[in-house]
């Protein structure tokens, strides 16, 4: 989850946003307001491959961010 807070300080704003959509995905769940499974569906089509190349200009930043979320995800 450090990724992602990072992320969403980098001054990318795309990547920002990312990041802190994963981190309101991930705060649902343990709320209660999403299961495991919906979390898991969502953040796995935040880091779609089709979806990041429109978006991702820089690949450090675009790998951090599968990474941060990859790791969410694992916790699912």
């Amino acid at each position: 989850m450090s990724v992602l807070s990072e992320l969403m300080q980098s001054g990318n704003t795309w990547a920002a946003e990312r990041a802190q959509y994963a981190l309101q995905v991930h705060e649902a769940v343990g709320a209660g307001q999403l299961s495991a499974s919906e979390a898991r569906e969502i953040l796995q089509d935040l880091i779609s491959t089709d979806k990041l190349e429109e978006s991702a200009a820089d690949q450090q930043v675009t790998a951090a961010l599968v990474f941060g979320v990859t790791q969410l995800i694992s916790l699912y």
